[in-house]
């Protein structure tokens, strides 16, 4: 179940507090990316000091070969590819744990800026595994600062161990995303400040 702003947990005045912790759940067949890119352009203008990662496909869809997706950095433009080609038969995952260590790096450079929302392109294989940006997730968190992050529904499972009830869940829609947002800022004084 998603909703469209906060966690359904109330604070201690009886009203749903929202929290810092946003997880966009996809589906095979739902893509998050351009909502969520859609979303923090519109932060951006608004003044949100936004940093993390992004991800988007290296060429155009029709294009594109499986391994052609990388990461861009919100704050540098830098790019980097994370998929490895395993050849043509291969079924295991192509993630490149090499380029995801590159990936934690990037995201605590961001992290160490104070942004206002810390974005992370995915919680995959590696974090389901105690591994990839983990740590950084969990610093950002622990640290008070507003983060999102997007949670492939194969993957849920690992994401509520790992979030402990503490997230809120979107649907992967630029008015969900701007919802939670909305709410957290209502609550925070962070968020959607004009």
């Amino acid at each position: 179940m998603t909703t469209e702003a906060g966690t359904g947990r109330t604070d201690e005045g009886g009203a749903e507090a929202a929290s810092r912790l946003a997880a966009i759940v996809f589906d095979r067949d739902e893509a998050p990316d351009a909502p969520l890119i859609a979303f923090l352009e519109t932060a951006k203008r608004r003044g949100a000091r936004v940093a993390g990662l992004v991800q988007e496909r290296a060429c155009d869809e029709s294009s594109c070969a499986v391994h052609d997706v990388q990461i861009r950095d919100l704050v540098t433009g830098d790019t980097l590819a994370i998929m490895q080609d395993l050849g043509r038969e291969a079924t295991g995952c192509r993630v490149d744990p090499a380029a995801i260590a590159v990936a934690a790096l990037w995201l605590g450079s961001a992290l160490a800026e104070s942004p206002d929302l810390l974005v992370v392109n995915r919680f995959g294989r590696l974090e389901s595994e105690g591994q990839g940006t983990l740590a950084e997730i969990g610093r950002a968190f622990a640290g008070g600062v507003p983060l999102i992050v997007c949670v492939p529904k194969r993957y849920l499972g690992a994401w509520d161990a790992f979030a402990c009830g503490l997230d809120a869940k979107l649907t992967p829609t630029f008015e969900a995303i701007e919802g939670w947002w909305t709410a957290l800022g209502s609550i925070s004084g962070c968020g959607a400040a004009a």
